[in-house]
């Protein structure tokens, strides 16, 4: 219900704001008697996305290949507060604002102050992540920035008259590969990458198999039906020597605990099961469980397979309806380390 209520702030409020800037952008000529070039450096670069943590664990390399490019550049976000705990302790941005995206009032609220900031700041370069969204195309047009970067695609044709750097986004082809053809409208290069993924050693003493069938509600139908899920757990259960560890947030302890003890074939081993799901009490803390007693990851298409695969944990992910070549580029010497 939280992310559809998102959804619909984001539609109707860039519709409205839409409404209003864009005869008054044409009128006034703000996108059309300004330099925008891109052969003097930013100062500040402020990269926008509101929803979807794994969306920008993708763009994470192209966001590291724009750092390369711009060192003295400081690099901001602004997102909301759960993106914001999910990306902080990876440590890419120097600057990470908040919007509270709950409700209109504190959206409107929140938007003015970082405006009135965002304001005070030359040689400010923005780039929206977001794919679809009208919300943010409109954002980045109230900074104010001499150069704002964003996807343009059919399904949003207005963003081409409010973008004065239009990339085009392909469809068909892996996230990551758009982002990094933007980084490249950026920083003058044919899409840069930095290859950023950490390597751990002794990897099988870990003690788990973590295993994470949760996802948002933008496409619930991503999950495995439950009798699956368990016959996945069963499997791992009787045929090693792990215990297994199943991920979640706050709110999927209880569901997940309901799953474990109302299973017969799991509840009969519950001992050597752990609820991982709200346990920890930072992100942080949750990315050194994973790092630490993680042997590998089993998931459905969700954030945590990006995460995990940032972390340097081998994976084996389960795809339906999406398609995995849209989300997942692995290298051939990494092959073996992520199926699908």
């Amino acid at each position: 219900m939280q992310i559809r209520r998102k959804q619909k702030i984001d539609k109707y409020i860039g519709y409205l704001l839409i409404a209003i800037l864009l005869p008054v952008t044409r009128l006034l000529g703000i996108t059309m008697f300004r330099d925008h070039s891109t052969e003097k450096p930013p100062r500040r670069i402020l990269f926008i996305k509101l929803m979807g943590i794994g969306s920008l664990i993708v763009a994470s390399d192209a966001i590291a290949a724009i750092r390369r490019k711009f060192p003295e550049t400081r690099l901001v976000l602004l997102t909301d507060a759960n993106i914001a705990a999910a990306i902080r302790p990876f440590g890419i941005f120097d600057e990470i604002h908040i919007s509270h995206t709950d409700n209109l009032w504190s959206t409107a609220t929140t938007m003015i102050r970082f405006f009135l900031r965002s304001w005070t700041w030359r040689r400010l370069w923005v780039v929206d992540l977001e794919v679809y969204s009208k919300l943010t195309t409109v954002l980045a047009l109230l900074t104010l920035a001499r150069n704002r970067f964003g996807f343009f695609l059919p399904p949003v044709p207005f963003r081409k008259y409010l973008n004065t750097h239009n990339i085009s986004f392909d469809q068909s082809a892996f996230l990551g590969f758009n982002y990094q053809t933007m980084a490249g409208a950026l920083t003058g290069d044919s899409r840069p990458t930095v290859p950023w993924k950490e390597r751990r050693s002794r990897e099988s003493s870990r003690p788990y198999i973590v295993l994470n069938n949760t996802c948002s509600g933008l496409a619930a139908v991503r999950r495995l039906p439950d009798p699956v899920f368990a016959a996945v757990c069963q499997w791992i259960l009787e045929h090693t020597f792990y215990r297994v560890a199943l991920l979640g947030g706050p709110g999927d302890r209880e569901p997940i605990e309901h799953f474990i003890t109302h299973t017969p074939i799991l509840a009969s081993q519950k001992e050597r099961m752990l609820n991982v799901a709200g346990m920890t009490d930072s992100f942080a803390a949750y990315y050194n469980f994973l790092r630490e007693s993680g042997v590998m990851l089993v998931s459905i298409d969700s954030g945590p397979l990006h995460i995990a695969r940032k972390l340097g944990l081998p994976t084996i992910s389960v795809w339906g309806p999406t398609d995995p070549a849209n989300y997942l580029d692995i290298p051939a010497s990494e092959k073996q380390r992520h199926l699908f």
